[in-house]
């Protein structure tokens, strides 16, 4: 899992900015939480931070000072509404869990995260949770609320089957609709082995990922066969001292909420040549900025190729610099 956290909240933080990008305003502090619920995890981490607004201090200055980032006491729990069982999150050391924070305006270290093992809350599709941040001031609670997503079922292609790419030619992804997503990112996989001398010529696996359609509102996408061959030259670089061989292919469909969908949709509004400074915020929750939603992701695994696109992989005019045999 990656964090994007760090660019969306620099989008909202920077919202209410003068062109110096400083705000000085009257002293607040601001809930912001980035928690996207997946029911394939193992684990389940929240992001819940705080940022303030101080009459005499920057906000830049501030974002470096750790103790101006975190809430002492802070509790936070996720519930299942309908039958309105509790489950508390524990706070940890996202460096220690393996999800350092990137470099950028906040301060880097700690890295709090709240977590909680997916045996412990078992997430159940399609029920409603609630998200309730206690900041342990006497304030209310923050909240929100995210149904809990399914998994995409790929109709097209069907599964093992053998592929086929040709320029000037589409080939279709299409997948069933599923409850309460919104919006789709479509992946592949390649699958190869390679050799050189730096490996005493021998075959060692790799693999390369690229994202075929990103925010896809629908249940299907149009890929031109072209595509498949140009991703492949972005991605491997070529080396006369290398021979590669075809292995398999993964089709990855991940799946947003409505939320995320809602969130993609208000930022992407004001971006472009035309847009304004201000970055529109999006927030469901009941106080703050940030976000709150529930995403999955299915992969099929083990496609093949059709001979004609193993020829054009190996002798065709896009790839043949990249030596498959």
């Amino acid at each position: 899992m990656k964090w994007i956290f760090s660019l969306i909240v620099f989008a909202f933080f920077f919202t209410s900015c003068d062109n110096e990008l400083v705000v000085i305003d009257e002293w607040k502090d601001i809930p912001v939480v980035w928690a996207l619920l997946n029911k394939s995890d193992t684990a389940h981490y929240i992001r819940v931070e705080k940022a303030f607004l101080d009459p005499t201090t920057s906000a830049l200055d501030i974002a470096r000072i750790p103790d101006s980032l975190y809430y002492d006491n802070a509790v936070v729990s996720l519930k299942r509404v309908s039958s309105g069982q509790v489950y508390q999150l524990e706070r940890v050391d996202g460096d220690a869990e393996g999800y350092p924070r990137e470099g950028g305006i906040f301060a880097e270290t700690p890295n709090y995260l709240y977590k909680i093992h997916s045996s412990d809350i078992n997430l159940v599709i399609g029920e409603e949770y609630e998200f309730i941040l206690d900041r342990g001031d006497g304030k209310a609670p923050v909240t929100a609320k995210t149904i809990i997503l399914g998994k995409p079922v790929l109709r097209n292609p069907p599964p093992n089957t053998n592929l086929s790419f040709r320029n000037n030619n589409q080939f279709l992804f299409i997948w069933n609709e599923l409850p309460n997503a919104e919006i789709f990112d479509l992946k592949l996989r390649f699958h190869y082995t390679e050799k050189t001398p730096e490996t005493n010529n021998q075959f060692i696996p790799k693999t390369v990922e690229w994202t075929v359609g990103r925010n896809i509102t629908g249940v299907e996408f149009d890929m031109d066969g072209s595509e498949f061959y140009n991703a492949l030259t972005d991605n491997i670089e070529e080396d006369f001292e290398a021979m590669r061989r075809f292995d398999s292919i993964d089709i990855v469909i991940w799946a947003g909420g409505k939320e995320l969908n809602e969130f993609i949709k208000i930022t992407q509004a004001n971006t472009g040549i035309t847009s304004t400074q201000d970055i529109p915020g999006y927030t469901n929750l009941s106080e703050g900025i940030g976000i709150f939603t529930s995403r999955n992701v299915s992969y099929y695994t083990g496609f093949g190729l059709v001979p004609l696109t193993l020829d054009s992989l190996r002798n065709g005019s896009i790839t043949n610099d990249l030596n498959f045999q």
